[in-house]
């Protein structure tokens, strides 16, 4: 299997396409996915659509099952705030 090429994600929708993006990839269901991650398929529907009340553990469960790590880094100086990302819809 390709390598995953690493993303940064500064907005729910842009963790929801990585999610589904990636269980596509690896031509899996969301009942599969769910499955795999021990999550309800609900869980993995929130995920794909973004919402802002995911569940952190539900997260990880979820990228663990897709061989995903989630990160957390330092940002460089001057990147973009949350609010000047939502303003520009990236």
């Amino acid at each position: 299997m390709e390598p995953l090429a690493a993303f940064v994600l500064r907005t729910p929708g842009s963790l929801a396409n990585v999610v589904a993006n990636r269980r596509r990839h690896l031509n899996m269901t969301q009942q599969e996915l769910a499955d795999a991650a021990g999550v309800s398929r609900k869980l993995v529907c929130d995920a794909e659509a973004g919402k802002l009340t995911m569940q952190l553990d539900g997260l990880v469960k979820i990228c663990n099952a897709l061989g995903c790590d989630l990160v957390v880094r330092e940002a460089p100086s001057g990147r973009p705030t949350y609010s000047d990302v939502l303003a520009f819809g990236q």
